[in-house]
């Protein structure tokens, strides 16, 4: 976040959503940077209401150092928000890099910046064929016949 303010990209407010033993580091480095008016630590929500969350974003980001297979990145794409992720563990299998979002590499915060502003710049045209890749991607592989196929499989 400081990195894009230091290219003059400031017209975004980003909620950070959950909590793990990172947070306070987190909230304080936050605060040491100036981000307060930029960044609300929201904390731990319910699940239902999650979605409320989504609908008011425009983008999501699962910028993890330690992450496995994350489902909450299928319910940001189902839900058609772009989606940014970092190549960590799992979520590369959640993410086709540059069809259904962006995958990053981790501890690279220079990167993630330049890809947000990439995000940024691209066109609507664009934007929205990954959107719908992502849309139709989750719908198609990730719905609950195939996932329990493949359990079925791994089973037996």
């Amino acid at each position: 976040i400081k990195l894009l303010l230091q290219e003059g990209i400031n017209n975004f407010y980003c909620e950070v959503i959950g909590e793990g033993r990172e947070n306070e580091r987190l909230i304080l480095a936050a605060n040491q940077m100036g981000l307060d008016n930029l960044v609300n630590f929201v904390g731990s929500v319910p699940h239902q209401e999650i979605r409320g969350y989504y609908k008011e974003a425009d983008i999501y980001l699962q910028y993890s150092i330690q992450e496995g297979f994350c489902n909450a990145v299928l319910e940001a794409q189902a839900m058609g928000l772009l989606s940014i992720v970092s190549d960590a563990e799992g979520l590369p299998e959640n993410v086709l890099h540059g069809r259904t979002g962006w995958v990053v590499p981790k501890r690279s915060p220079g990167l993630l910046a330049k890809k947000i502003e990439h995000v940024l710049g691209t066109s609507d045209e664009k934007l929205n064929q990954i959107r719908e890749n992502a849309m139709a991607r989750v719908k198609k592989e990730f719905n609950l016949e195939k996932q329990s196929q493949k359990f079925h499989s791994f089973f037996n």
